[in-house]
């Protein structure tokens, strides 16, 4: 002990500074070696989900006018819409009001639709995923929820879909 007590004070503050400096650089050189493995094992994998991909998404490729013409036609606009309505009062929700904005451009066209609706939060979940499993054209823009209390048992819900479809000729 006398012999380490003697060592340090002949090193002296700065001493010891640089020795903790490099105990601490060898520390880092150790981590920095397992940080450059992991980064070359994580690149690897990388490599190859994207070589996996790559096969897949060259097997189907599908064209604009593929997509298209896999829309419903715009004489069945009316029935998806009173479809999606229909729904919401199969599963017990308020659909007080619905405003509608159609858009057409370049052989496709969008029914944006807005409908505020209220009922559990636990319907206005089922509601949306069946009205997304229902119809396949059928997308969710935005939803807004509102409670109007902490206690209160309901949601009021602003849902925001459209209904995309090809345009009439």
């Amino acid at each position: 002990m006398n012999r380490l007590a003697r060592v340090l004070r002949q090193l002296g503050a700065p001493g010891l500074a640089g020795v903790a400096a490099l105990l601490l650089a060898a520390g880092a050189l150790l981590l920095g070696q397992r940080w450059d493995a992991q980064a070359t094992r994580l690149q690897a994998e990388a490599r190859e989900l994207r070589a996996k991909a790559r096969p897949a998404a060259a097997a189907a490729p599908v064209s604009v006018q593929q997509w298209q013409a896999a829309l419903p036609p715009a004489s069945q606009r009316q029935q998806r819409l009173a479809d999606l309505l229909e729904l919401a009062i199969r599963l017990d929700l308020n659909a007080a009001r619905t405003e509608h904005r159609l858009a057409s451009t370049e052989g496709l066209e969008r029914l944006r639709v807005t409908m505020p609706v209220t009922g559990p939060y636990a319907q206005v979940r089922r509601y949306i995923a069946a009205a997304l499993a229902h119809d396949p054209a059928l997308s969710l823009d935005a939803v807004k929820l509102r409670r109007v209390s902490p206690m209160a048992t309901e949601v009021e819900a602003e849902l925001q879909w459209s209904l995309h479809g090809r345009a009439a000729p």
